[in-house]
């Protein structure tokens, strides 16, 4: 009996476990249905579509990039519904599956012909893809170009100052400020989230877009042609960047990356002594004069100065150490979830990063060319070499509010940047005939923040809509105790070493405030099918002001009983012992002109109509009233005289923008508008500011006027499929007054400054290309090219010794380019770029009426720029990323062209080299965790 219930249990065990063992292979015998739901019209992705098997509860919901996935199907055949709200359900029959494949289904869904009530829609179209991109370009009137998020993903640019260089028609100066179509920084305007941004610089009207990682931007759109809504302040492009804002789920990611720079990495670095907090980039604070320093120093006693002398006596003692790794770190979650009917999503960011720099540099100047001995003529003739520390922290904290035609934003970016840098230049000054040395030490931070709240709101379905947007910025620059040490070769001891001549020690501290405040609204008549015109209107107003202070103080060197002389290191010669009123003590240079305050009032509003018939013809015509008020209080050069500034005017600008759709897939755009270029505070403020690099000194032009250009622009659009773009565009534009920097001699030395020239034209044609390579076999490549090719000219009065010539910082071509490759099913892509802009003049010369004893302009020289870049997906979490920046570490270069005309009329080229540097190859390798 009882072997009998032991061959039963037993029977029953296999029977079990035959069982357990038929329904795991059937399970395993399994496929996947997965594809993406797009919108038929525009190709964007829908974000939370609905797609089920039909008779049952399976199915999927699509992600932020319109992906669905339905796993574990049995093999068959299979009819999918496909949903979204306010779009008609779509049915797709005869599915197959087929055991460990995947049934690939894409899926266009078209707007629904009904009227939606009590339907509560609670979603925002995403911004950052390619296609929505290429979207807003394609149905933007103004002439626009721009970069999504997506894009940037296939890259390893870091920042936005990178990012932007891969726009059609833009270039980038000094790593962080934009040209567009070859136009210098201060003929172009920048908006952060629908707000105004802040200049941190102090000799330059621009935004440092370095200081915005590009992992934190969802898309840069660069509108080329002026239309209403948009400010009448640029000449070149008007940037607008927009932060991400919509989560893309509950996620949180984390990467870091290691970038090793030839020139800098393992190198054998100095710096002056830090503190701790550099390391997060606040140095500032620990370099600042105390609270309780003198008004001015040199009415105290000399003992006084003395004391506060040796109170202030830090930073002269040098560090030695080994560079390390540059170093990213981000850290970002983004929270999505439901309170009642509102969708709250939001994104927060913490990124860090510490880099080194090194470069040796050629650094010359000259006077007239010398004719007679038939050689260039030196002003100074140096080789210099630089030690950099960067440090980056920043934090973007932005926050979303949905509730069917409500929307509510409410956006947080914070930078703070600190550096620490050792300059050390040795040569010969021609105009004293000495051998020098000059050593600089220098921390600067930079502090950016800029908050907007922002709504959006929509009614009578849709037909009527109202945005606004308040806005605060703060920028905050500031050298706290910049040291510059000149020494002059004496013989001692029949052994020629240098010897300390003109210590200096500088503080600065400048500060911008911004507050904006706008609202458009939107109204859409539905006069017939072809005929619904659109009204829009808005108004603007925006307040700015700054205030500037600068300590100056020089060293007196007096008594015996210390040496002099020094190598690069001057600690020993600024001891505590050696601070007295006996010796060494400092006195004050500073005078009034090295204080300022200014401000500006803008206000603006404009009205527009859109008109159109069918979608075939669309219109733009509008024009924009701008009040603008611009206050200045400061003094001459000499600190005697006062200077008040208190200009005001009130200006229209019309535009017009055409585009008429040729097909489905071609349009041609017509574009004219009338801008304006407003000299910025410190082009106006007479302060003078000593520029170690330039080894100049640099002021501004209270006589500077407004400088005004009319823009004509026509471009063709082509836009093959989903993704894929060919533009062809050309322009013109007239300057009146353009204004430009130049530089001449001022008693022992050089001087930058600013003028309005009479009058500049320019023009020309740009290409931008996007497009798959598979329809030459090519599968899963993709080409980008844009590239521009642009001429300019000043012209001045007749009379002048000024002779026509291109315009200042413009370039007469531009090309950007790169090969992209990626295999979406294994995780994997590549890419290839390439950049390279034509000679463009950096800084205006100084003309002579014999064209023989100019000073020619200085020009920077083209380079080859070459990327490379990889990422691999590691299961489902892990992705790796790699690549080379600037592998050809082509040398960066500034020249002078001098024509010359001999004696005997022939005529021939001198060439001069003004700067030269190699910046190195940089080799990045991070990993990012995603879950």
């Amino acid at each position: 009996m009882r072997n009998k219930r032991e061959k039963r249990g037993l029977l029953m065990l296999v029977l079990l476990l035959f069982g357990s063992f038929l329904a795991l292979t059937a399970r395993a015998q399994t496929g996947v249905i997965c594809g993406t739901v797009t919108d038929a019209k525009f190709k964007e992705p829908l974000i939370g579509a609905t797609v089920s098997i039909e008779g049952t509860t399976i199915g999927a919901i699509t992600d932020i990039d319109g992906n669905f996935r339905i796993e574990k199907v049995q093999p068959g055949k299979y009819t999918l519904v496909a949903s979204y709200v306010s779009y008609k359900t779509q049915t797709i029959k005869d599915v197959a599956v087929i055991a460990y494949q995947e049934a690939v289904v894409r899926i266009e869904l078209s707007d629904a012909d009904l009227q939606l009530q009590n339907v509560v829609v609670v979603a925002q179209r995403k911004l950052g893809t390619e296609t929505a991109v290429l979207n807003t370009v394609r149905k933007s009137l103004p002439v626009v170009s721009g970069i999504s998020a997506q894009q940037i993903s296939k890259t390893q640019d870091s920042d936005a100052a990178e990012v932007l260089r891969r726009i059609p028609g833009i270039t980038i100066v000094d790593d962080r400020f934009i040209v567009v179509r070859g136009l210098a920084q201060r003929y172009n305007n920048v908006w952060l989230n629908n707000a105004t941004t802040p200049s941190s610089e102090t000799d330059s009207r621009a935004f440092s877009f370095d200081v915005l990682p590009s992992s934190l931007v969802d898309n840069m759109m660069v509108y080329k042609s002026p239309s209403a809504e948009l400010p009448a302040d640029f000449s070149g492009g008007f940037v607008r960047l927009l932060t991400k804002n919509v989560p893309e789920g509950n996620t949180f990611n984390l990467s870091y990356q290691l970038g090793f720079n030839t020139n800098a990495t393992f190198r054998d670095f100095q710096l002056t002594k830090g503190h701790a907090v550099d390391y997060l980039g606040f140095g500032v604070g620990k370099r600042t004069l105390p609270s309780n320093t003198p008004a001015h120093l040199n009415d105290v006693s000399t003992s006084d100065a003395a004391t506060f002398t040796r109170r202030v006596n830090t930073g002269w003692d040098i560090s030695h150490f080994t560079a390390l790794p540059e170093q990213k770190l981000t850290f970002t979650m983004n929270r999505l979830f439901d309170l009642g009917d509102w969708r709250i999503g939001n994104i927060t960011n913490v990124n860090y990063s510490t880099g080194y720099d090194y470069y040796e540099m050629k650094n010359n100047n000259y006077l007239s060319y010398d004719m007679t001995n038939d050689q260039s003529s030196y002003r100074y003739k140096y080789d210099d070499v630089q030690y950099k520390n960067t440090t980056k922290l920043g934090a973007l904290f932005n926050w979303s509010f949905l509730n069917g035609n409500n929307k509510f934003e409410f956006r947080n970016f914070f930078n703070q940047r600190g550096t620490s840098s050792l300059s050390q230049r040795q040569g010969t000054d021609y105009y004293s005939e000495e051998n020098i040395r000059k050593w600089e030490s220098l921390y600067t931070g930079r502090t950016t923040y800029a908050g907007q709240l922002s709504g959006e709101h929509k009614w009578h379905d849709e037909a009527d809509k109202l945005d606004w947007t308040v806005g605060y910025a703060y920028a905050a620059y500031k050298e706290p105790d910049r040291k510059v040490v000149k020494s002059m070769e004496r013989k001692l001891d029949d052994e020629l070493k240098y010897y300390v001549s003109d210590p200096t020690r500088y503080y600065q501290d400048l500060t911008d405030n911004s507050f904006s405040l706008g609202t458009n609204y939107e109204h859409i008549f539905s006069v017939s099918e072809l005929f619904k015109p659109v009204l829009n209107a808005g108004v603007y107003g925006e307040y700015k002001d700054r205030t500037f202070e600068a300590r100056r103080f020089l060293y007196n060197l007096l008594g015996s009983g210390y040496n002099r002389f020094a190598e690069w290191d001057y600690s020993s010669i600024f001891s505590d012992e050696n601070i007295s009123e006996n010796r060494i003590y400092m006195k004050e240079s500073t005078n009034k002109s090295d204080s300022y305050t200014s401000e500006n009032l803008l206000g603006a509003a404009y009205v527009a109509a859109r008109l159109n018939y069918g979608e075939k013809l669309n219109a733009n015509i509008g024009v924009r009233m701008e009040y603008y008020q611009l206050k200045l209080d400061g003094y001459e050069s000499d600190g005697i005289k006062a200077v008040h500034l208190d200009q005001s005017s009130t200006e229209f600008f019309p535009s017009l923008n055409v585009a008429y759709s040729l097909t489905d897939k071609q349009q041609v755009r017509v574009a004219y508008g009338r801008s304006v270029n407003r000299p910025e505070f410190r082009e106006v403020v007479p302060y003078v500011y000593y520029d170690f690099a330039l080894d100049a000194n640099i002021t501004g032009n209270v006589n500077l006027k407004n400088a005004y250009t009319n823009n004509v622009d026509v471009r063709y659009e082509f836009y093959p499929s989903t993704g894929e773009t060919v533009t062809i565009g050309g322009f013109y534009k007239y300057f009146e007054d353009p204004i430009e920097q130049t530089y001449s001699e001022a008693g022992s030395g050089l001087q930058y400054t600013y003028h309005n020239a009479d009058h500049a034209r320019a023009f020309g044609v740009e290409v931008d290309i996007k497009k798959q390579l598979d329809f030459i076999g090519l599968k899963n490549l993709s080409l980008v090219f844009n590239g521009a090719y642009i001429h300019s000219k000043v012209y001045f009065a007749e009379g002048s010794f000024e002779r026509d010539r291109a315009m200042q910082g413009q370039s007469p071509y531009l090309i950007n380019t790169g090969l992209f490759y990626q295999l979406e099913d294994k995780g994997f892509s590549a890419s290839v770029l390439y950049n390279r802009i034509g000679k463009r003049i950096e800084t205006v010369g100084v003309p002579a009426q014999n064209p023989n004893d100019d000073i020619p302009d200085i020009y920077e020289m083209p380079r080859n720029a070459l990327d490379l870049s990889f990422s691999k997906k590691v299961g489902k979490y892990v992705e790796i990323k790699g690549g080379i920046k600037d592998l050809l570490n082509s040398k960066i270069e500034y020249k002078q062209f001098l024509e010359l005309t001999e004696t005997s009329g022939a005529k021939r080229e001198v060439e001069q080299l003004v700067r030269s540097y190699r910046p190195g190859v940089t080799v990045n390798l991070g990993v990012s965790v995603k879950f």
